[in-house]
């Protein structure tokens, strides 16, 4: 018989997506009536210390991450959220099966170089830090994520969300084999403008460094890989 070996790791898997559509964003998904109502939902709770989840547990590290969250699991909150991701769904032509959405995060950075660096919102055995990862989400992983900007473009300076995008290279010393190149996109920096992408993108939100950046952040799930 061969030998065999189960290969298991922890971590952050650079990969590529499958998809020809990397993104759906709308320029002005809510109102400013609708935005406000959000934050109204979001503001009655603390802000508390963004952390970064891995396989050793919850630590903040602001080499990574610098900001503060507040969650939410608020129906008012999945009911605006629910039927938008179905037609995007549809529309982007991913057609995944999605089972449930996560509890909400409302996300704030201050202009004291607040940021989150590069990382993909799939996080291996990810059900064992969080306590809420039972019924609809057990066995589930993130497919897509979301986020909807709270601010006007005005209040705040840098804070650009961006993905990652890897491009093969003639092979040399300098370069090896592929270039990463940050993909910009200042077309959703409005108030109640709201992207949707692939949760296994790479993504980061570079450093806020004037004003305050405010958004609402969430992951929609599914059984893995159908």
């Amino acid at each position: 018989m061969p030998h065999e070996e189960n290969k298991q790791h922890s971590g952050q898997l650079l990969t590529s997506s499958f998809e020809r559509t990397w993104y759906w964003y709308f320029e002005s998904l809510f109102w400013p009536e609708q935005v406000m109502r959000i934050r109204e939902i979001c503001e009655q709770k603390d802000e508390e210390e963004a952390v970064t989840v891995g396989t050793e547990g919850k630590f903040p590290d602001h080499g990574v991450r610098k900001n503060k969250v507040s969650w939410h699991d608020n129906d008012e909150l999945y009911t605006m959220l629910r039927p938008v991701m179905e037609r995007v769904n549809v529309l982007s032509g991913w057609n995944y099966n999605l089972t449930a959405i996560e509890p909400i995060q409302y996300t704030i950075y201050y202009g004291d170089e607040n940021h989150y660096d590069w990382h993909t919102d799939t996080i291996v055995d990810d059900q064992s830090f969080h306590p809420a990862y039972q019924g609809a989400m057990k066995n589930t992983i993130r497919k897509v994520s979301c986020t909807i900007q709270l601010s006007n473009p005005d209040e705040y300076e840098g804070g650009n969300f961006e993905l990652l995008s890897t491009n093969r290279q003639p092979y040399d010393d300098k370069k090896g084999l592929l270039e990463l190149t940050p993909i910009s996109l200042p077309h959703t920096k409005e108030k109640g403008s709201a992207l949707f992408f692939t949760s296994c993108n790479y993504h980061r939100v570079t450093s806020v460094t004037k004003g305050i950046r405010r958004s609402l952040v969430c992951w929609f799930r599914g059984p893995k890989w159908v």
